[in-house]
């Protein structure tokens, strides 16, 4: 009976081209069994797994891999290369950042603006006052349409009295912001 010669392990990452930091790689061996990972550090191979897949994430994971089987007679696979590449925020990135925060600060601003003056525009601006009689409380005093002053010296403006006196009022009297000073007589 002869030995049959053992094929090489078979070993692959996925994704096989480099990858940012926080991405995973994912190693393969066609031996699921009984394999070991191995990492070369230092220009020495280090048994990092004895798990049929690895994951790596991190940056100081990259470097050279290799598979083999427990068994000493199995040859270990061909070597490989993962990268895995830190990736640092540039000033560019953290001023498009901060310019998109901006932005959307900015939108948000506008378009609560638009609102206001939308709900201004359209009769949300006025106030209007309860009907107070609907809840059991009388509604405001009824002004009379006669005037009838307490003293000779008083003037009503909102009488509407036939009494031309009393309603006349001099335009000369008015002042800048179109209130009336004193009432013509």
């Amino acid at each position: 009976m002869t030995d049959k010669p053992h094929l090489p392990l078979q070993a692959m990452a996925i994704p096989d081209y480099p990858v940012a930091a926080g991405q995973p790689v994912t190693l393969f061996c066609s031996d699921f069994s009984a394999v070991i990972w191995q990492h070369l550090e230092h220009a020495t191979w280090q048994d990092v797994s004895h798990r049929g897949n690895l994951t790596l994430t991190q940056p100081e994971q990259s470097g050279l891999y290799r598979c083999r089987a427990e068994a000493p007679s199995r040859p270990v696979s061909r070597n490989f290369t993962v990268y895995i590449v830190d990736v640092q925020p540039t000033s560019s990135d953290i001023l498009g950042i901060a310019a998109f925060v901006l932005s959307l600060l900015a939108l948000i601003i506008i378009l609560t603006l638009l609102s206001w003056l939308g709900w201004q525009r359209f009769g949300g601006g006025t106030l209007s006052t309860p009907a107070t009689e609907v809840k059991g409380f009388p509604g405001p005093a009824k002004a009379s349409k006669a005037c009838s002053p307490e003293s000779a010296g008083d003037v009503y403006m909102n009488c509407t009295s036939m009494n031309q006196a009393y309603t006349n009022l001099d335009p000369t009297n008015m002042t800048a912001d179109n209130v009336y000073s004193s009432l013509g007589k």
